[in-house]
């Protein structure tokens, strides 16, 4: 779901550069966006997305990077979903998307 939202949240900001490099630490949904054999609705939505995307001339990649290894990118996105899975936290994820950069 992370990545859905990120790529939604990215194709309609005022963005100049148009390409996106998503990191993830899920090998198996890298696996599963390559193999169109395989079914998902998620994956679908991401697919579908990524399509849509293209077709407004974005370049979208995607790239493994190890779970816990110091990434910052990727520890925020471990703390703002386990944030997120609490009740009541948007004052504090608003604040962890300013520090981060995401407008």
């Amino acid at each position: 779901m992370a990545i859905l939202k990120a790529l939604e949240y990215i194709q309609y900001s005022k963005a100049d550069e148009k390409t996106v490099l998503v990191y993830t630490n899920s090998r198996i949904t890298l696996q599963l966006l390559q193999n169109q054999k395989k079914y998902t609705h998620i994956i679908e939505q991401i697919r579908n997305k990524v399509t849509e995307m293209e077709e407004q001339k974005w370049l979208v990649e995607f790239s493994w990077i190890k779970a816990h290894a110091g990434h910052h990118g990727n520890e925020l996105a471990d703390q703002l979903a386990k944030e997120a899975a609490r009740p009541s936290k948007s004052a504090t994820l608003e604040s962890q998307r300013v520090q981060c950069g995401v407008n």
